[in-house]
């Protein structure tokens, strides 16, 4: 995968941080009937394009499948009601990376910090235009971040710290969580035991294992990208209520289209991110629930497709319902 666009995707499913106080513009919701039409046809091949909640049963066996949105919102408590019950009496959750996984890669920040910072040579004043440099700043100003500090960041992890909205700083300040995180804290209260698809070497390879010149090939497509009001994330968030994220993914297509930025270079990033994890995923998934009464929660994106964990169940024998 070209890990240098892993900015992008930070755009439609971000790790960190939303609030609802950034606006619930839907831009989907705007789109006129040619386009409308043009976004259905790009969603209806895939399988299970809607839901966020499934049980998957094979004899004794039976998954509570719950898709995620990594970002604290309100709404998330209906979920979290639903699912509990699943995890009171499952023999395991299943997440992506546990709270333990995220702090280990905060740390990394002190402890391997040339990951993270351009610890030597030239800095992004330097390795940008005059005008990619200008439009980053006038960003920057949002958030408080002096110019001089921010050019030091690697640019993955720039482009990675941009994607939280300024209206969302409060709620990471306060300690607000994600559905992942909060399902992980009832699975804790109940002593269930917990297990992870992600491996952190994998994980931190995927966000900044690039050059240096492809990481900022990523970071002029986020200054590209990123529009006012963060519509793209409120976008993002409103569909993920209605149980329809592959229309974000299909939508973000649409919109590079828009742009002229050539659609390979989403297809790209699609198979690294979500496509290539999911395979990854499925015989580790089929392993830890053979037999078991489990739930697996992971980012929606997950659930949709041929190489989704719907389909990746399906292939093991696995009954689906949607709940």
């Amino acid at each position: 995968m070209n890990k240098a666009i892993v900015t992008l995707i930070l755009l439609i499913f971000p790790w960190l941080a939303y609030a609802q106080s950034c606006g619930n513009r839907d831009l989907i919701s705007e789109l006129d009937a040619a386009d409308r039409a043009a976004l259905d046809a790009l969603v209806a091949p895939h399988a299970y394009p809607e839901g966020n909640l499934y049980r998957a049963t094979k004899g004794d066996s039976a998954v509570t499948v719950v898709g995620t949105l990594h970002l604290p919102d309100a709404r998330h408590d209906a979920m979290v009601r639903a699912v509990t019950p699943a995890i009171e009496k499952a023999d395991l959750l299943i997440l992506e990376a546990t709270s333990e996984a995220q702090a280990e890669i905060q740390l990394m920040t002190a402890t391997a910090p040339e990951m993270f910072f351009l610890t030597e040579g030239p800095t992004l004043i330097d390795l940008l235009s005059e005008n990619e440099w200008a439009r980053l700043t006038a960003i920057l100003s949002d958030y408080g971040i002096p110019g001089f500090m921010a050019a030091k960041f690697q640019p993955w992890f720039l482009g990675m710290t941009l994607a939280v909205p300024p209206c969302a700083l409060i709620d990471i300040q306060q300690g607000k969580q994600g559905l992942d995180l909060l399902l992980e804290n009832v699975a804790r209260e109940n002593s269930v035991p917990i297990a992870e698809l992600d491996d952190l070497e994998e994980l931190m390879d995927l966000l900044a294992g690039d050059p240096l010149e492809k990481q900022l090939e990523g970071l002029r497509l986020f200054l590209s990208m990123k529009m006012e009001n963060d519509a793209e994330l409120t976008t993002m968030v409103e569909r993920y209520f209605q149980g329809k994220a592959r229309e974000v993914v299909e939508f973000s297509r649409l919109t590079l289209e828009e742009k002229n930025i050539p659609t390979e270079l989403f297809d790209d990033m699609m198979q690294g991110i979500l496509e290539d994890r999911n395979i990854a995923w499925e015989p580790k998934i089929v392993e830890l629930v053979a037999g078991k009464d489990a739930v697996l929660a992971v980012g929606a994106a997950h659930l949709s497709g041929e190489s989704g964990v719907l389909r990746a169940l399906e292939r093991a024998g696995y009954t689906i319902e949607r709940l």
